[in-house]
């Protein structure tokens, strides 16, 4: 079976490690990640980047970025209501683990031959385009003044509350899902190599797939939030990993129709 892996050529993946220490790295010192979080965060741009596509890199950068200035957004509120989710934007080992674990996976199941070439572009677009739809409706929403429950859109709820959902993080959800969709498939356009795998099996018209069901994968989560995570059963790294997870399969079981 190991043999059996596809992988870069060697200078390929030098350059892929010195790129993967210099975003951990860089994520640290300029406070995004912590320690332990930029540990995972170079652990899983080295699977991606080796087992996956080098341009998958790039895509992970964009994400980490958004999520930092998202969370940074209107840092002195948020922490006068008590609904900030890190410490001045710092996101920590657990907030990788289940933000990036999936897009990790994908590249393994695509290195073994589990996934072929167009599902691994479909679903590694897929899970970034959920985690961020997810942490923006997260730190946009907490600053709607009339959140209700997404299980009963008649109870209002305080801020930041599990299952809680608000017009401003729905549009805010939406929008960056459709956003870093194009952004992938933009990058995987201009910058996969015609003989590389995912060249051949690439098609345009598969950001609809990611766009769509990466909004969906944070309906999933707000589900989860205020059923699961609300009972004790999940905690929020459960809960984000579910969903991201959800809206990878569910789009390589749309996939077909294309």
């Amino acid at each position: 079976m190991i043999e059996d892996i596809l992988l870069p050529e060697p200078l390929t993946i030098l350059s892929i490690t010195i790129v993967s220490i210099l975003i951990s790295g860089i994520a640290f010192f300029k406070k995004v990640l912590d320690q332990g979080g930029s540990a995972l965060a170079f652990l899983v741009c080295f699977i991606i980047g080796t087992l996956g596509h080098w341009s998958w890199l790039l895509i992970m950068l964009i994400f980490v970025g958004s999520a930092f200035l998202a969370t940074r957004f209107a840092i002195v509120y948020k922490k006068a209501l008590g609904v900030e989710e890190s410490d001045e934007g710092t996101r920590g080992g657990w907030n990788v683990i289940s933000n990036g674990m999936v897009p990790a996976i994908i590249a393994l199941l695509y290195s073994f031959g589990f996934l072929t070439a167009e599902q691994a572009l479909v679903g590694f677009a897929t899970s970034v385009a959920a985690a961020m739809a997810d942490t923006m409706a997260s730190e946009i929403g907490v600053l709607s003044p009339q959140p209700v429950l997404i299980t009963n859109p008649l109870e209002k709820v305080e801020p930041g509350t599990d299952g809680g959902i608000s017009l401003e993080g729905t549009i805010a959800s939406l929008l960056s899902s459709v956003s870093i969709s194009m952004l992938s498939f933009a990058a995987f356009l201009l910058l996969i190599e015609e003989n590389h795998p995912f060249y051949s099996s690439f098609k345009i018209d598969y950001w609809y797939i990611s766009s769509f069901f990466g909004f969906f994968g944070c309906i999933i989560d707000s589900l989860l939030g205020a059923t699961l995570e609300k009972r004790g059963i999940l905690d929020n790294t459960g809960v984000n990993f579910i969903s991201i997870s959800l809206a990878v399969v569910f789009s390589l079981l749309f996939l077909p129709l294309f």
